[in-house]
């Protein structure tokens, strides 16, 4: 008889997280030992449930998917992390790894995939998702990233955490001691370089990024 593979989720969605909890409670060696929509709850019911595999969102709401994954790893080194999100940025893929994930899926996703990505985690292997995984391969081999075009400097990304705040272009220009339209020449070129429309999108970027 298969071993129960316990499995906590951690997501601030609670359509996510029901489809999630329903699919991987109908898998014979599956179990849904609990789920958390912030990082402080995700923390305490890993130290409580002791699960083999986490579901982790890294961009939840008002705290960091990555840091929750870092200090459940340090804390928990038996208990592996797959994360999740919306975005296929190669970079995210490779700074979550970093930190100590053991798996990578999007949210397109199939529940198929879903289920491979615990069971082959769990048994020692490493899982990136279908969507990406030639990519992220073939970024490896090469020793190229296709988003270092993407990558912004430190003045840029200063002025990235000042935006996601709320920040009006002469503020941040009183703040960093430069004028309002150097300011909205940064704010342009940072748009353009990440191929990013607006300031709400942005944001989002920066929270996946850790940045925020």
């Amino acid at each position: 008889m298969s071993e129960t593979i316990k499995v906590l989720i951690v997501d601030d969605h609670k359509l996510i997280v029901e489809a999630w909890t329903n699919i991987l409670n109908t898998v014979a060696n599956f179990a849904v030992c609990g789920c958390a929509d912030n990082a402080e709850d995700a923390l305490f019911l890993a130290h409580r449930e002791r699960p083999d595999i986490i579901l982790m969102d890294i961009n939840l709401k008002g705290s960091s998917g990555f840091e929750a994954t870092e200090n459940i790893i340090n804390q928990l080194p038996k208990t592996k992390v797959i994360a999740l999100s919306i975005h296929d940025d190669l970079s995210i893929v490779k700074k979550i790894f970093a930190i100590g994930a053991t798996g990578y899926l999007t949210k397109n996703s199939s529940k198929k995939e879903l289920i491979e990505s615990i069971q082959k985690v769990y048994d020692g292997e490493k899982y990136i998702c279908e969507e990406i995984k030639e990519r992220f391969l073939a970024s490896a081999m090469n020793g190229n990233d296709e988003n270092t075009k993407k990558e912004l400097t430190s003045k840029e990304i200063e002025i990235v955490k000042f935006i996601t705040k709320g920040l009006t272009s002469k503020e941040i220009g009183e703040l960093l001691n430069i004028s309002n339209r150097t300011v909205d020449t940064h704010r342009h070129n940072i748009l353009k370089k990440l191929e990013i429309p607006n300031a709400a999108q942005l944001s989002s970027w920066a929270k996946e990024k850790g940045y925020v």
